[in-house]
C-alpha cells in the first residue's frame, strides 16, 4: 500500500516553493534614505548633522567626548573617550531606527531619515 500519492507530492513541492519565494523577497536589501543625524548630550539636542564630514562632540566644559563621522549616507562614532568603546564598535549605521548610544558620555546619535518598514522593532548583538 502506498502512503503518498502524486497529489501529496505536488502539494508539498508547492509549499516548499512558496516558502522559498517568500524567503528570497524578505531578504532583498532595503534602501534606507539617511539624511543626517541629531546628537543629544544628556537628553538635549546639541548638534544637527546634515553634511558629510567629521564632527567633534564636546561637553559643556569643552572637554572632548567623541568624533561623529557622516559619510555616504552612513554615520559612525570614532575616537570616543568612554572606557569600553561600545559606541565605536557599533560601526557604520545606515538605518534611522538604529541609534548609537554612549552611556558613559551620556550621548545619543540618532540618525534622521526615512526607511522602509522592515518589521524589526529592536536590534541586539
Amino acid at each position: 500500500m502506498k502512503l503518498t500519492k502524486k497529489g501529496d507530492l505536488f502539494v508539498l513541492l508547492l509549499i516548499v516553493f512558496v516558502i522559498l519565494v517568500f524567503m528570497v523577497f524578505m531578504n532583498f536589501p532595503q534602501k534606507n534614505n539617511l539624511q543626517g543625524a541629531n546628537v543629544f548630550l544628556k537628553g538635549e539636542n546639541i548638534l544637527t548633522i546634515k553634511e558629510e564630514g567629521v564632527y567633534s562632540i564636546r561637553n559643556e566644559e569643552g572637554d572632548f567626548l567623541m568624533n561623529v563621522e557622516y559619510f555616504d549616507n552612513k554615520i559612525r562614532v570614532t575616537d570616543s573617550t568612554c572606557p569600553l568603546h561600545v559606541c565605536e564598535n557599533t560601526g557604520w549605521v545606515d538605518n534611522p531606527n538604529q541609534p548609537i548610544i554612549c552611556i558613559p558620555n551620556e550621548i545619543v546619535v540618532k540618525p534622521v531619515g526615512t526607511s522602509k518598514n522592515s518589521g524589526i522593532d529592536i536590534y541586539t548583538w
